[in-house]
């Protein structure tokens, strides 16, 4: 082989060595391994199958937040309302079930569709009223904090009544339910962003919106749905919340908005919009309960733990902006 070809060729090894490292799961996986090894070494309670899968059970509240938060950055908007409009939702049907009396379906229903409400508020004040994403979703994060402490009164709605306790207490592999819910969530959004066209629709908005516009994509119905599917999303989390504590109240989920940034930032959802995966929202997911289980274990100062998980965002972005000059420098040699 001549040296000409033998530069070629590693050349080549080179770009595919850098292509398979910049895949956001492989990425995201690389310091959960990292994490994992060094962890167990230093206190091997870590690699217990008990220790682990309590991190599993734990990391779907978030979870569920940043798989609504994911959908909505890739259409290249924001969604700061999918905390605490779960939360609202979580405490519509705590009121539902102890002050009303309905049963465990009309409880569900109603969680989920002032989910789907808030959603569809956000969606319209993007789209129809032209509002800044960033400003309307702060405006209905208040909005359902305010609503969930006043309905609330700031104490425990119990839903006991509903029977649901035989199911939300059930240990499958020392799991529960409910995380198997959340990985099927997991699944069926990631087939509707990659093999349909309403994820192929999704991708193309947040890429680029005039583009999309020019090739026919109605922008705003695409958005419009986008919202009110996070909306929904999140009041999955706050119904999972209500079920796995046999109660609604109004501080499950505060500050989970800036959680489900985090997971989707690290977990390889371009932040401009566009790009990503809701098994890379997954795997950020996983990456964010790791470290923090990494850092409990090691009984880590909780402000410590703080500047950690900044510096860990600020990597992720860093990581993004490099995988777009890496996707660049491929488009322009091609």
């Amino acid at each position: 082989m001549s040296t000409k070809a033998a530069t070629k060729e590693m050349r080549r090894r080179s770009d595919l060595a850098l292509k398979v490292f910049f895949t956001p799961e492989v990425g995201t996986m690389i310091p959960i391994l990292i994490l994992s090894v060094v962890t167990g070494i230093l206190n091997p309670t870590f690699f217990t199958w008990r220790y682990i899968s309590s991190i599993l059970r734990d990391s779907i509240f978030i979870g569920t937040a940043a798989l609504a938060q994911g959908l909505v950055i890739m259409s290249g908007e924001i969604d700061l309302s999918v905390g605490m409009g779960g939360c609202f939702a979580g405490i519509m049907m705590g009121v539902a079930c102890q002050n009303w009396g309905w049963g465990l379906v009309p409880c569900i229903l109603i969680c989920l569709a002032t989910g789907a409400a808030v959603g569809l508020i956000n969606g319209l004040c993007v789209t129809r009223l032209k509002l800044n994403s960033w400003i309307t979703t702060l405006a209905t994060q208040f909005i359902s904090t305010g609503l969930a402490i006043t309905i609330g009164d700031g104490v425990p709605l119990s839903i006991s009544s509903l029977g649901t306790s035989k199911f939300t207490r059930a240990r499958p592999l020392n799991l529960s339910w409910l995380f198997f819910l959340f990985v099927a969530m997991i699944i069926v959004l990631d087939l509707v962003i990659r093999k349909t066209k309403f994820g192929y629709r999704l991708r193309a908005v947040g890429g680029n919106r005039e583009a999309a516009e020019m090739a026919g994509i109605n922008v705003k119905k695409i958005k419009l749905i986008v919202f009110l599917l996070a909306g929904f999303i999140a009041a999955c989390g706050g119904m999972f919340d209500v079920l796995s504590k046999a109660s609604a109240k109004d501080t499950y989920g505060m500050g989970r908005e800036f959680r489900a940034i985090i997971c989707c930032a690290i977990g390889g959802i371009t932040m401009s919009g566009g790009a990503g995966s809701m098994y890379g929202v997954g795997l950020g997911v996983l990456l964010f309960h790791v470290l923090r289980g990494c850092l409990n274990i090691l009984n880590v100062d909780t402000n410590v733990q703080l500047v950690m998980i900044g510096a860990v965002l600020v990597m992720a972005v860093i990581l993004d902006v490099m995988r777009k000059r890496f996707e660049d420098k491929r488009i322009i040699k091609m």
